[in-house]
């Protein structure tokens, strides 16, 4: 029922159900293709398994924590509807690393549907509204900035695709299931609140006056239903947050707070490299042509571009932070053609197919534009590119690495064992073993000190601006220092070592073995040696058993 409220009109289901409407088997081909091009950049970044290892607690312990022995409530995610639909697969048997794929691609393909649902319901009083939404469904199925994300390991395409199904449905007068679908945004990723509000403030300017002039809107009883559909799962996950970890916002809200400070360096380079890649200078002209229903997603671009801005950007390649604004975008586009379209029918119906051919043709240029990206990508397992971006092969081989050096380690060295790590995700994931992240984002008191640790200087990543100081590490006193290791082919020299962890400390490399690791595509690898610093004075594990043992 409710996708046919949605896919309007009804005459549509049924002509899809016998595959005889050439425009919807369009619409069907191009979202396998999408799915397609984005399974040729699959892969799992690190940060991913920061959600992992809470789901996998959740799962087994009933905790949403990331350590357990002892128990440290920190929300250290930013996810909680993905955390949980992760937990429920572990729960069956799935493993959250497989778990997040399936459900990373069945939530892109809702994506590119619910793009199609939603510009037909934008053009429905066209002839040609059919046809559409092809233009932004050949753009986003070409474009990177768009399929990368619907792998990761990350809820990217889920919550875009949940704030999609809100318009969607809002558009469909489907209120109370538009405003639960804008509750489960909003607990996939916070920043959603901030891209419906922009949306709604918008289509109220636009057409909110004739929404409520029409006999037909629904009555004070369903508003007031709707409401509550949207605000009290918010308030019962906030008071739960209150209760649970005691307090208001999550931990990763201390943490990314201090992006401010990178928004004349990373912000401004991250739009910059965003804007290239999405053409906007070749797409601004077609922003003339939009209609009034236009607004709020350019709208909804523009406030999702500065906000990445203001929080100092990202060190990922793709625009993860802009997978909205790239959607918003493409519907907006579509829009526009469709607008063309429509002028150049009343001078000759022959060249209102034009707009289709032109949004098609640009679709051509950046497939073959993403094949280059993508080759350039994979010429990089290691580095940056451009010099500042992580790419997606550097990206899975750095988590592939720490994956491989944690299972060795949860295989080698005491459960008990306490470990420092400058990245939350694969190591302490794999190796289940109790964790300091130097980062603070799962810690409870980094995040926390006053005045704040930060880093400085130009090597500082975004999000990475919070450092653990030496005293605080020594504090805890981790069996195994992680965060100031070393990750290569062979095992450092001690002269490598560095302050403050240098006197009294000695390498503990874990040495996973040739074939203990799969880069992107697949093909196994030899991830080398993953060392940390151990007191030169403690056995752990395999470690410092014999005089000069450094290596497993």
């Amino acid at each position: 029922m409710i996708v046919r409220r949605l896919w309007a009109p009804k005459s549509v289901v049924s002509t899809v159900a016998r595959f005889r409407d050439p425009a919807a088997l369009v619409t069907v081909a191009l979202i396998v293709v999408g799915l397609g091009h984005a399974w040729r950049w699959l892969f799992l970044c690190d940060d991913a398994y920061i959600s992992f290892r809470y789901a996998v607690n959740l799962a087994e312990h009933g905790e949403l924590a990331f350590n357990l022995d002892p128990l440290e409530r920190v929300e250290g995610y930013t996810n909680f509807a993905w955390v949980v639909l992760l937990a429920a697969g572990a729960v069956l048997g799935v493993a959250p690393e497989h778990g997040a794929k399936v459900l990373g691609f069945i939530a892109f393909a809702a994506l590119l549907a619910l793009v199609a649902i939603v510009v037909r319901q934008e053009t429905a009083a066209s002839p040609r509204s059919r046809w559409a939404p092809v233009p932004a469904l050949a753009l986003l199925a070409a474009s990177p900035e768009a399929v990368v994300w619907a792998s990761s390991g990350l809820e990217t395409a889920l919550a875009v695709a949940l704030v999609l199904g809100a318009i969607a449905a809002w558009g469909a007068n489907l209120h109370r299931s538009a405003a639960l679908l804008a509750a489960a945004a909003v607990l996939t990723r916070p920043d959603g609140a901030l891209v419906l509000a922009v949306w709604g403030a918008t289509w109220a300017v636009v057409g909110g006056r004739a929404w409520w002039s029409d006999p037909a809107r629904p009555s004070l009883r369903r508003i007031t239903q709707t409401a509550a559909c949207l605000l009290v799962p918010l308030l019962v996950h906030l008071l739960w947050r209150r209760s649970y970890y005691g307090t208001w916002l999550p931990n990763t809200w201390a943490v990314k707070a201090h992006g401010a400070a990178l928004r004349d360096t990373w912000g401004i380079a991250y739009v910059q490299a965003w804007t290239t890649a999405m053409w906007l200078p070749y797409v601004a002209p077609m922003m003339l042509l939009v209609r009034r229903s236009a607004l709020p997603y350019l709208a909804v671009a523009t406030v999702v571009v500065a906000y990445g801005w203001s929080v100092g950007g990202d060190f990922m390649a793709y625009g993860r932070f802009y997978l909205m604004a790239t959607v918003a975008l493409a519907v907006a586009t579509a829009l526009g053609l469709e607008t063309l379209a429509q002028r150049l029918a009343s001078k000759s119906p022959r060249l209102a197919y034009g707009p289709l051919m032109l949004g098609l043709v640009a679709a051509v240029a950046l497939a073959f534009q993403a094949d280059a990206r993508w080759a350039a990508d994979r010429r990089q397992p290691e580095g940056w590119l451009d010099g500042k971006w992580e790419g997606v092969t550097a990206m899975a081989r750095f988590a592939e690495v720490g994956r491989a050096a944690g299972v060795w380690l949860r295989d080698n060295v005491p459960a008990d064992t306490l470990i420092s790590v400058g990245a939350a995700g694969a190591v302490p994931y794999a190796s289940r073993l109790p964790t300091v992240d130097a980062f603070g984002l799962v810690d409870p008191v980094i995040a926390q000190l006053d005045p704040p640790p930060l880093r400085e200087g130009g090597s500082v990543r975004p999000g990475h601006q919070l450092f653990a100081p030496a005293a605080y590490i020594r504090e805890r006193d981790p069996d195994l220092l992680c965060h100031v290791g070393f990750r290569g082919a062979k095992p450092p020299r001690e002269a490598d070592a560095r302050p403050p962890f240098r006197n009294g400390y000695a390498w503990a490399c874990a040495v996973p073995g040739p074939q203990a690791a799969r880069g992107a595509d697949g093909e196994p690898f030899d991830p080398g040696v993953y060392c940390c610093r151990r007191p030169r004075d403690r056995v752990v594990g395999r470690f410092g058993a014999t005089p000069r043992d450094t290596r497993g």
